[in-house]
């Protein structure tokens, strides 16, 4: 789909910093503005523009910068977006009817909209923005095509971790897809299973292996749910290990 407008994204980026308290970082809000628009789609927040760039987090960041010379967020500190006075009379005169459909937004959310296996690319690809990862979605590595890349920079051209979700009788290909990319990138790899047998498995092949982490989906469902709740657990989780 095309991606909103960045006039379509000014009101929700307005509402979600009014939301954290009237200050957030960048990291923070992406996910909380992305809500608002449930018909994005995984590969929509995988598409980059020239330089690696996210394609959709530039346009967040353009709508902050719009917002931030109409005066209402403030343009400084860096790293720390805060709305004024003048976008909180914004919020009230025209995010009415935004703040009225929220129940109805998190309800669209929360529908399975996507396949079990596109909702935990989804989920990876959000984890991974709030942790202060470039994020790509199916990006080419030699002769494999991983379902996630993070990145430490949009600069970067190689990842720092591969993410494989498995389903379907995938496991061969993604054993065969950690394991090159470890061995070749460096890149620590994460295993989704969505099915129990699959993850008995790969914890048989990589139990012993820190570098490539074997997890479930439901795991994964529940580190999705701290985005908005307790970022520095999520990033303790993430420096140590996935259990």
């Amino acid at each position: 789909m095309t991606l909103p407008k960045m006039k379509e994204v000014e009101i929700p980026l307005l509402h979600a910093i009014e939301s954290m308290g009237g200050e957030g970082k960048p990291q923070e809000l992406y996910p909380k503005v992305t809500a608002y628009f449930p018909q994005i789609t995984t590969a929509d927040l995988g598409e980059t523009i020239s330089g690696g760039v996210n394609k959709w987090t530039n346009k967040i960041q353009w709508a902050r910068q719009s917002l931030v010379l109409k005066g209402e967020l403030e343009r400084y500190p860096r790293g720390l977006w805060r709305i004024t006075d003048k976008g909180k009379f914004r919020l009230k005169r025209e995010g009415r009817i935004l703040k009225g459909d929220v129940k109805a937004i998190k309800e669209k959310v929360a529908k399975p909209l996507l396949s079990r296996h596109e909702e935990l690319k989804q989920k990876m690809v959000n984890i991974g923005m709030r942790l202060g990862y470039h994020t790509t979605y199916e990006e080419r590595l030699s002769q494999y095509q991983p379902d996630v890349l993070w990145k430490r920079s949009p600069y970067k051209r190689d990842p720092c971790h591969v993410i494989e979700i498995c389903g379907g009788g995938s496991l061969p290909k993604d054993f065969d897809s950690l394991n090159w990319a470890r061995e070749n990138l460096g890149a620590r790899g994460i295993l989704v299973t969505v099915d129990e047998a699959d993850y008995n498995k790969a914890v048989q092949r990589f139990g012993n292996q820190s570098d490539i982490v074997v997890t479930k989906a439901e795991t994964v469902d529940r580190l999705h749910e701290l985005i908005n709740v307790n970022l520095e657990l999520l990033k303790s989780i993430f420096d140590e290990r996935i259990k």
